[in-house]
């Protein structure tokens, strides 16, 4: 088992944000969460990634209790983010990005003038930029990109290190339809080449439906469905408090 999530509990004020959440994925799973704008979600990814601390449970990575972890930690362990807004320098190109963000990525930033130019470095973040299919854009100023490929970017360097598990905040907001499927095919196909499993917040229920493996659905600090889209988004509960319909 690769992450394993037992009875976790956390209360903001009166507002409890997580009530007695039991969870666990494998390796390679693609894992989509649901809900209302309140519901949980976000309580629930920055518990796991250490944003959050729970009030109560535990959470194990490969059988190791990463309960009381700080980010770094987790990070270093194997368990990356990417955010709803994209976490990128502006002013640099793309290659630049990513040439600092895998040095970042594996503590050598402050030996950033000896290796940040070096051709091992700079051919693997042209080999990132091939893989995800934003090559075109290797030279541009990152406040010249189209969303859809800043988008890209940001996930793209969620995975520098190479992470067991990424954690994706709603990857299609802010972006057009036509782009949203673009940007998941690329950026799912190369997740999916380094053998890394994927949960992903999304508000968009096609792209659940396309996308996602498995679902979680969220209400109230509560996981009230978990499983395939086809019987998940069909659910009563799910239908009624997310999806709309009743």
């Amino acid at each position: 088992m690769l992450l394993e999530v037992k009875k976790l509990f956390k209360k903001f004020g009166s507002v409890i944000a997580a009530e007695n959440i039991n969870f666990s994925m494998d390796n390679n799973e693609v894992i989509g969460i649901i809900g209302a704008n309140g519901a949980g979600k976000t309580t629930f990814c920055n518990i796991i990634t250490g944003y959050t601390k729970q009030d109560k449970g535990k959470i194990f990575f490969k059988g190791k209790d990463i309960s009381n972890l700080d980010v770094l930690e987790i990070k270093n362990l194997g368990i990356h983010r990417s955010f709803q807004i994209p976490q990128v320098f502006d002013s640099l190109s793309v290659l630049e990005n990513v040439m600092i963000s895998n040095l970042v990525s594996k503590n050598k930033q402050f030996s950033f003038s000896d290796l940040a130019f070096s051709k091992e470095n700079i051919d693997y973040a042209k080999f990132l930029l091939n893989q995800f299919n934003i090559k075109e854009y290797t030279d541009r100023k990152v406040n010249l990109l189209p969303q859809g490929a800043r988008k890209i970017l940001d996930i793209l360097i969620a995975i520098l290190g190479k992470p067991s598990i990424v954690l994706l905040d709603e990857p299609t907001s802010g972006i057009s339809t036509d782009e949203k499927y673009s940007v998941m095919n690329h950026t799912l196909k190369a997740i999916k080449s380094f053998n890394i499993s994927v949960l992903f917040i999304e508000h968009d229920m096609d792209i659940i439906r396309k996308y996602s493996k498995r679902v979680l659905a969220f209400y109230n600090g509560r996981i009230i469905a978990d499983g395939n889209p086809q019987k998940a988004l069909k659910q009563k509960d799910v239908l009624k408090y997310i999806v709309g319909k009743s």
